[in-house]
């Protein structure tokens, strides 16, 4: 995935520029590969005729094109440029390569977007024409979010998408049919060609490095830079591990002597309704990781090694630490994202890596600690689980603690989380892979937070009471919390039907505060944000004060709320959906009794 790396300017200063011509505003923002473009204008221009923007952008190159609308004016299933069928909302996240690029292969540097209201001439029955005096202009870098603390990346979780029908089908599988029946057979050639339905041509290699996005990326690459430099050694935590191209880089490893890995080996157990016991987990015979534990185990060699345990529940934690031989750490890959297919295909995830020899030096006593059983069992009365590992580093603040906790430590954990998410001033946005049960008073604080309507919540999981969601309502500033799970892959013209998979589609677990203030933080890691985990499970939680890195994990929480909401509406009627030819679409911006009012103002007044 060829990319323009933004070097020579901290993150910091870029992640958030802004323009304001003839009464119209836009701000743009810098995620990770990806830019939330925001739109204001004077009450006065939002006239009868209004009918949303038009957005161009111009690439590094100086290439030039309107972000396509898949809803038109006609209903139409036609995917037609913004300058025909104008955006009807007040921000808009752009992807690069979605559309106009070559897959996997997207133009990355400075981005510029020309942003224009466009208004609607009811005689002609067609678009007036476009005014560039009301065009506004903002110049962005779009690619890789490298800040001086840490890097991140995300995985796409688009496989429940209209993006991913347009790139492969409807019946593109993931997981191939070998691997489907034999679930063991862990390692095969990505590159292999299959066709859809449709006649299109892709390899698993173009899937994953497309769902996986730069998630991904990262962790191909940091396995890569290890094996192109003989002194670099490896400290592996895994929890679900079966993607096939990083088992391979492993092994690879192994067999040069360079690689520790403790691997999860829980089973559990339960009873179905016949009273039989039902045993899953990752330490059966069949699983793929006993089966990555047999092939280490086959080539290892020097001090290369493998050991499987857990804590009282589950070694939960996916982090890659690097040193020089076995010494000097200088920097350490954690987040949420599993080394597996459906954590880096399917599930939304993070990946952040800490350019920070001393943070890195930290993970790796943990590590270490935890290597046997017994420093496994009695890890949460040691200092490291009793207390956080704060400081600042390049002027970021930072703070990290590792579970299992003593049950005190875990519930102060929680409680502090909760305490900052109930104070939060403007916003709350988050996304975590469940907000139902589990103990602890960060669950009850996300469900909460919906109901003050002076702060703008915006939240998405895969597991909640139903009586706590709440989606988009006419006439409220009430929150919006999301349950990806309902989602539906039936949808009314003129969207195509879409892939289904039985996965968490929202793995995330972060939550960030105050977005675009200088207080601003964000919490982010491995952990559930439950006090059984906490309690229980090897995790990492990480608290980060610094604009640009909230910025990031804001525009996730926005890409993927938004995503699934429109989903989770259940849309039923036959009836296309098409634009409206006024502005009563626009209305609710301008009304302060409604959350679209709070929109407006957080990202882009």
């Amino acid at each position: 995935m060829p990319q323009t790396i933004i070097a020579g300017q901290p993150a910091s200063s870029l992640h958030v520029k802004k323009n304001t011509k003839a009464g119209v505003t836009v701000k743009a923002y810098q995620g990770d590969h990806m830019t939330l473009l925001a739109f204001d204008m004077d009450a006065k221009l939002n006239t009868a005729d209004f009918v949303g923007f038009s957005i161009e952008y111009e690439t590094p190159s100086g290439k030039r094109f309107y972000i396509p609308n898949k809803i038109n004016f006609a209903g139409s299933d036609n995917l037609t440029g913004s300058d025909e069928s104008p955006i009807q909302k007040f921000r808009w996240l752009h992807v690069p390569g979605s559309v106009h690029q070559t897959l996997n292969q997207t133009e990355y540097g400075d981005y510029t977007y020309y942003v224009t209201p466009r208004y609607y001439d009811e005689q002609k029955k067609d678009l007036k024409p476009i005014d560039a005096s009301m065009t506004v202009d903002v110049t962005i870098p779009v690619g890789e979010f490298k800040h001086e603390l840490m890097e991140l990346a995300f995985t796409r979780s688009y496989v429940n998408s209209q993006a991913y029908v347009y790139r492969f089908g409807s019946d593109a599988d993931i997981i191939r049919q070998q691997q489907q029946d034999h679930p063991s057979d862990l390692i095969f050639d990505t590159n292999q060609h299959f066709t859809t339905h449709n006649g299109q041509d892709y390899t698993y290699e173009d899937l994953y490095q497309y769902l996986g996005f730069t998630a991904r990326k990262k962790i191909l690459d940091a396995l890569h830079e290890a094996l192109d430099d003989t002194n670099i050694t490896l400290e592996m935590f895994t929890y679900d591990f079966n993607e096939p191209v990083i088992a391979k880089l492993c092994l690879q490893l192994a067999k040069e002597g360079r690689i520790k890995i403790i691997s999860d080996d829980y089973v559990s157990q339960t009873k179905n309704k016949a009273g039989e016991v039902i045993k899953e987990g990752h330490g059966l015979p069949d699983s793929p990781e006993t089966s990555f534990y047999h092939m280490f185990e086959t080539v290892k060699k020097g001090d290369a090694d493998i050991v499987r345990h857990h804590f009282t529940r589950f070694q939960h934690n996916k982090q890659i630490i690097f040193s020089k031989k076995w010494k000097n750490h200088y920097k350490v890959l954690t987040g949420s994202t599993n080394f597996s297919i459906t954590g880096l295909c399917v599930n939304a995830n993070h990946v952040a890596i800490f350019n920070d020899k001393d943070i890195a030096a930290e993970y790796s006593k943990v590590f270490n600690a935890v290597w046997t059983d017994a420093g496994m069992k009695e890890f949460k009365k040691s200092d490291l689980a009793s207390s956080p590992y704060s400081g600042k580093s390049h002027a970021t603040d930072f703070s990290i603690t590792y579970s299992p906790h003593q049950p005190d430590f875990a519930k102060k954990v929680l409680t502090d989380l909760a305490n900052e998410i109930n104070g939060a001033k403007k916003s709350v946005l988050f996304s975590v892979m469940q907000i139902s049960g589990a103990g602890g008073d960060v669950m009850p604080a996300l469900k909460a937070i919906q109901n003050n309507t002076h702060v703008f919540s915006y939240g998405v999981t895969d597991a909640v009471e139903h009586n706590a969601v709440e989606l988009y309502t006419p006439g409220q500033t009430k929150g919006i919390l999301v349950n990806a799970k309902a989602i539906t892959t039936v949808l009314p013209p003129p969207f195509s039907r879409e892939v289904s998979f039985k996965a968490h589609n929202i793995h995330h677990k972060f939550v960030v505060v105050d977005f675009n203030t200088p207080t601003g933080r964000v919490y982010l890691g491995s952990s559930n944000l439950a006090l059984g985990g906490e309690e229980n499970n090897g995790d990492n939680l990480i608290c980060i004060t610094d604009p640009a890195i909230t910025t990031v994990f804001a525009i996730e929480a926005l890409r993927l709320v938004d995503h699934f909401n429109f989903r989770a509406l259940k849309l039923t009627t036959d009836k296309a959906i098409a634009l409206k030819v006024n502005n009563d679409w626009a209305k609710p911006y301008y009304d302060k009794n409604e959350i679209k009012f709070l929109d407006r103002n957080l990202f882009a007044a």
